[in-house]
């Protein structure tokens, strides 16, 4: 469990908040036995200038398909969790990107991942990613065809 925000900034200087909230469900998806599977879901949050905030996500259902080294969201509930918080935030909230689970304790990303980002991530404005391992995350943005690592301050 963490109790502040997780920040991590760009070589642009731009950051990402990620909420305390937010944090704490992804830890909650760690891969931490074998029997563990991937889980998968939607970002969601503000753009502040050039800051991102992720105020929600959308999580796991059993629709998805999970197994320990794959997941594929194919349940509709994720994009109503989007809609959802647009209403509800008056049009504040939008889709950031996207966050999955690898069980690992540093993750990073496959080469399937970058595949799919590139095929399937596409928009003019930075999109955020998040892989969750064991006991660090990975956060990237995706900017038009390039992903930044960012570091975590």
């Amino acid at each position: 469990m963490v109790d502040k925000e997780l920040v991590f900034k760009a070589l642009d200087e731009s950051l990402v908040v990620i909420s305390i909230e937010v944090a704490n469900i992804l830890l909650s998806y760690r891969q931490m036995s074998l029997s563990s599977p991937e889980s998968a879901g939607v970002l969601i949050g503000e753009r502040r200038g050039i800051h991102i905030v992720i105020t929600d996500l959308s999580e796991p259902s059993q629709l998805d398909i999970r197994s320990r080294f794959m997941v594929d969201r194919i349940s509709k509930h994720h994009q109503q969790a989007i809609d959802d918080a647009f209403k509800k935030s008056n049009g504040e909230w939008h889709y950031l990107g996207e966050w999955h689970t690898h069980p690992e304790d540093v993750p990073n990303p496959s080469m399937t991942d970058y595949t799919s980002w590139h095929k399937s991530l596409k928009s003019e404005l930075p999109l955020i990613l998040i892989i969750a391992g064991r006991t660090h995350f990975w956060v990237g943005k995706k900017i038009q065809n390039k992903i930044e690592i960012l570091k975590q301050v």
